[in-house]
């Protein structure tokens, strides 16, 4: 009989106990080992770019960005494009003399940096890879070659434009510092839609739909939504927990797309956390934690992680567009700002998976690419 009760109680013993490992075990079930690739990431206040294996969720290397000394703060990199390929990194520096952008060649390790007429505030690359878009403060859109990595033209406006990304139907959509939002001819500038108001501004960053047929437009205070067949402004999606829109709303950043084009995630600065817009109702259906106010979101070309730029909780307590606003300039200014991190997130639930990855202070915009073939 005592053998009988002393089995007894190991068998509850050992029940209890894979039960309470089971009830431990996170209820995200995603693989912490993410998928074979690179996520380079723009570090501004250390003249950097980390590169992390995504499968591994490690920093394997650091590239300087500083081959040609950049004054007073050096090179500020901030942006990153990649060729389609992913054999090419271009990075969009915000430091002042010279101002430059940098092309890093993946295959032979090869950095240059290659100076131009003003800072660029933005970078886009065209839909075949051949060219990067670069609006700047002096009314101008300069364009590069990918090939040559040469500036090849200069596109010239009436109003300073903060972003130019080309639509799925070849043409460059300009955005104004005045709130406008204009399509060109991207090898003339000559107007093929006319500026239309899109209800904020500095409209510096937007993102077309996989149909083409919107346009989310990121402005101080709301997303705004283009219907692209009727040019016409159809909604504005509050950053804010209102349901309308308010002046202390939080600076929607950047955007991108998820890779199956239904959902949209959108960066706050002036606030925590990354907002999860539904692209068929154009609603906001989550929110990301984060530590910080973030800076970009990228994916991994099957979908299966999402990677957010999160600048840490030092200057969390910036709050609203204005607050947004000082960071930004901290960020590419002088270092006050602690340290950052990449948050790595399932897509399908929007869940974080593991732990962040640390990062210098001033995280940017990143870029996922493949391995090298």
């Amino acid at each position: 009989m005592h053998s009988r009760c002393s089995a007894y109680r190991i068998f509850i013993i050992h029940a209890l106990s894979i039960l309470s490992i089971i009830a431990s075990a996170p209820a995200h079930t995603a693989s912490l080992s993410g998928p074979n690739g690179e996520l380079y990431v723009p570090e501004a206040h250390h003249n950097k770019i980390s590169v992390i294996d995504t499968k591994t969720s490690k920093i394997i290397r650091s590239i300087p960005i500083n081959d040609i000394p950049v004054l007073p703060l050096g090179s500020r990199p901030t942006v990153l494009v990649a060729t389609p390929d992913g054999n090419k990194i271009y990075s969009d520096n915000f430091g002042l003399i010279p101002p430059t952008i940098t092309a890093v060649n993946r295959k032979t390790g090869n950095v240059k940096s290659i100076q131009l007429s003003s800072v660029p505030l933005g970078a886009s690359i065209s839909n075949d890879g051949k060219e990067i878009y670069l609006p700047q403060g002096t009314y101008s859109v300069e364009v590069v070659a990918t090939d040559s990595d040469k500036v090849v033209r200069r596109l010239s406006f009436s109003d300073v434009p903060v972003a130019a990304i080309e639509g799925p139907d070849g043409h460059l959509y300009v955005g104004f510092a005045n709130g406008e939002l204009g399509s060109f001819n991207v090898q003339t500038g000559k107007t093929i839609r006319k500026p239309i108001k899109i209800g904020g501004t500095l409209p510096a960053w937007f993102t077309f739909t996989r149909d083409g047929k919107k346009l989310y437009v990121d402005a101080v205070n709301a997303i705004s939504v283009i219907d692209l067949p009727s040019w016409t402004l159809v909604k504005q999606i509050p950053t804010g927990d209102e349901a309308s829109q308010r002046s202390t709303d939080p600076w929607p950043f950047t955007s991108t797309l998820a890779p199956d084009g239904k959902k949209l995630y959108v960066t706050l600065l002036g606030e925590s956390g990354v907002l999860v817009i539904d692209v068929a109702t154009d609603t906001v259906i989550a929110k990301i934690k984060t530590a910080g106010s973030t800076t970009g979101v990228a994916f991994s070309a099957d979908g299966s992680r999402g990677y957010i730029t999160d600048m840490g909780p030092s200057l969390s307590f910036l709050k609203s567009p204005t607050g947004g606003a000082l960071l930004g300039n901290v960020w590419i200014g002088f270092g006050l700002l602690g340290s950052g991190q990449v948050v790595v997130f399932d897509p399908k639930t929007d869940e974080p998976i593991g732990e962040p990855i640390p990062t210098t202070p001033g995280p940017g915009i990143p870029v996922w690419v493949p391995p090298l073939g």
